[in-house]
């Protein structure tokens, strides 16, 4: 069985604590640890650096806009981009920040658009307003398609690497 993410891809580092940050959920990191978020689908993975300090934060949002069901700040776009760059102040950051996007995939091809809500897409446009009213530049992106993606990411190197069962790894 092949690794999801294998220790020679990308020159990934051994030995380093991997944070998995689940669906509707964000976390921080620093130069010592990865983080790492899987099945992003429609789903957005906004991933903020503060290369000074060699942090990074990422939330894995399902959403655009907050609805009446609650759930974390990072479930949402809109709420998730203040949350990552509150935590990355909070654990010492400073500006400049960069941010990379992955996901935002229609996993629905062929399906008329009248009956599907375009989730992927109203993802992917809130995160660069959100982005961009925050002061935050986007540095790289793999978004769209109908691919479903895994992400690694680590704050030393300042590196996403991007894993689809079709392409394999990719660095951004």
């Amino acid at each position: 069985m092949t690794a999801l993410f294998a220790p020679d891809s990308c020159d990934a580092r051994e030995m380093v604590r991997t944070i998995t940050v689940p669906m509707g959920r964000s976390a921080i990191a620093s130069a010592s640890e990865l983080l790492r978020t899987v099945g992003l689908g429609s789903c957005v993975a906004i991933i903020i650096f503060a290369p000074a300090q060699q942090l990074a934060a990422l939330a894995h949002c399902m959403l655009a806009c907050a609805d009446d069901r609650g759930g974390d700040d990072a479930k949402y776009v809109e709420t998730a981009v203040p949350a990552l760059l509150n935590a990355l102040r909070a654990a010492g950051a400073e500006a400049p920040y960069a941010a990379v996007l992955v996901g935002g995939a229609s996993m629905f091809p062929g399906v008329d658009a009248a009956f599907v809500r375009d989730i992927a897409g109203d993802n992917l446009r809130s995160a660069r307003v959100a982005l961009h009213d925050a002061g935050v530049p986007v540095r790289a992106a793999d978004v769209g398609g109908h691919v479903g993606r895994s992400v690694l990411v680590d704050p030393r190197l300042q590196r996403v690497t991007v894993h689809t069962i079709a392409a394999g790894d990719r660095c951004l």
